[in-house]
């Protein structure tokens, strides 16, 4: 009964730490997800992070909400308000990271505690009660959503190449800045 309490806390803690917009908890936690874009200096210019909830913006899924963090980082997650569009359980929150001495952008996906949670209470139940093996369906559920997820933050990656590309006149690059 304990775990259940501690599991309705971290719940409650994560989602209030979410929607704050919490630095911290936007930048600790374990890696599921990260791809690495080389960017010089001139690519990193380019950059307007500010669009990015713009140029990944789709109607199919939950729309993905973006808030700039201390230190050029910026913070995404999928939208909590319901809409028509499909949904699933978000595995992980976002965070897009310009490092100028490695000469790269990061996208990060961050495991969500309350996966991890959920992820270990389907582990432990069957071991104490063979009942609840069907729990394990959940981590499924959870694989699936990570790989709908994950093409997602390949997006957000994509919108941060396409900004980068030097092709791109800088009459548009002026515009974009304005608008964004």
């Amino acid at each position: 009964m304990v775990f259940f309490y501690a599991m309705v806390a971290v719940m409650v803690v994560e989602i209030v730490l979410m929607l704050a917009w919490n630095p911290l908890y936007f930048g600790l936690g374990i890696r599921l997800f990260s791809e690495r874009i080389p960017a010089t200096a001139e690519m990193r210019e380019r950059l307007v992070l500010n669009c990015l909830e713009r140029d990944v913006a789709t109607y199919e899924w939950i729309p993905m909400l973006f808030r700039p963090l201390p230190g050029g980082r910026m913070a995404f997650r999928e939208s909590f308000f319901l809409s028509g569009a499909k949904r699933y359980y978000p595995v992980m929150r976002g965070l897009v990271v310009v490092d100028a001495r490695r000469n790269q952008v990061r996208v990060e996906g961050i495991c969500n505690w309350m996966t991890l949670g959920i992820a270990v209470l389907c582990v432990a139940m069957p071991m104490v009660a063979t009942s609840t093996w069907p729990m394990l369906l959940i981590l499924g559920l959870f694989v699936y959503c990570y790989f709908i997820q994950r093409r997602r933050y390949h997006e957000v990656a994509e919108a941060l190449r396409e900004q980068m590309r030097t092709e791109l006149p800088e009459a548009i690059m002026q515009l974009r800045r304005r608008v964004g």
